[in-house]
Order: C-alpha cells, then sequence, then structure tokens
C-alpha cells in the first residue's frame, strides 16, 4: 500500500498535551474484592511550566485512609516518557496511544505501588483506573473520573 500522497490530517498533539488544564473529578475506593468504600471529590490543575515539564496540582478533599491530600509535582517530559521524584512520589508514565496513558507511583503519601491508568474518553472526559499494591499485595482499586473545566 502506497501511502505517499495521502492526506491523514495534522499531526496529534504533543504527549501530556491532553492533560492541560481545569479538571474536576470524583474519586471512588474499592476493596481488593471490589466492595465500594468511599467516594471523594479531587480538583485538578495542569499546566507547561516549559517545553519539556509540566505542572500537576492536584488536590484530594479526602483521600482514602490518608484524608485531605495536595500533590503539587513538576513533570520532567522526553518524547512519550515522563518522570517526577519527590518528597511524596517517584513518578514514571509512557504514552501509550494519543489519548491513554500509564504511571507507576512509588507513594510515600499512601505507603503503596499505584498503577494509573489514564483513558481520555474524549476530549474533556478522563478516566483513571487505580490499582495500589502494598507488601506485594493488592490494597485497594480506585477509580477516578474527570471532566475538564477550563481548557488551555
Amino acid at each position: 500500500m502506497n501511502s505517499v500522497n495521502r492526506d491523514y490530517g495534522p499531526a496529534s498533539p504533543r504527549p501530556y498535551q491532553c492533560f492541560m488544564g481545569r479538571w474536576e473529578g470524583l474519586c471512588k475506593s474499592f476493596t481488593p474484592d471490589g466492595q465500594f468504600l468511599d467516594a471523594s471529590a479531587v480538583h485538578m490543575d495542569v499546566y507547561w511550566l516549559d517545553e519539556q515539564t509540566w505542572h500537576l496540582h492536584e488536590h484530594f478533599e479526602n483521600l482514602y485512609e490518608v484524608g485531605e491530600t495536595t500533590y503539587d509535582t513538576p513533570i520532567s517530559v522526553d518524547g512519550k516518557r515522563c518522570w517526577a521524584t519527590s518528597d511524596m512520589i517517584n513518578l514514571n508514565g509512557t504514552e501509550l496511544t494519543a489519548f491513554n496513558y500509564v504511571f507507576t507511583i512509588d507513594s510515600a503519601v499512601s505507603g503503596t505501588i499505584v498503577y494509573n491508568n489514564h483513558y481520555f474518553i474524549d476530549t474533556d472526559t478522563r478516566r483513571i483506573i487505580t490499582h495500589k499494591v502494598r507488601d506485594g499485595a493488592t490494597h485497594l482499586f480506585q477509580i477516578q473520573d474527570f471532566v475538564r473545566i477550563q481548557r488551555p
């Protein structure tokens, strides 16, 4: 198949651009057996600091087992990979497709290894499915549903 003269439209935005903006969400927590435990509001503001760094401000009104928690994290980017290190977290992420991202987070806040899978349902709706592991076993599942309330 020769695709030399095909017009595929504009290139997709740079990796992590789809995260930018202000988001409002709800974080729901579940036992390893799938029983609902709790829900809490989450407020997120994500923006570029420079060409290779974006900033995550995430405020949980009541993060399950932790309480009110705010993350202010600059995240470095190189192509489809990203990473961040702070007193609260050690984060590594990868863009799999333009609207699906995975993150592994060693969280000092929750004492767990956190596996996050971000699915962008559309440009303004995102779901995060979280699997938290402690001492080698599933500790908690969480689902966060977000709506973007302010676009770049």
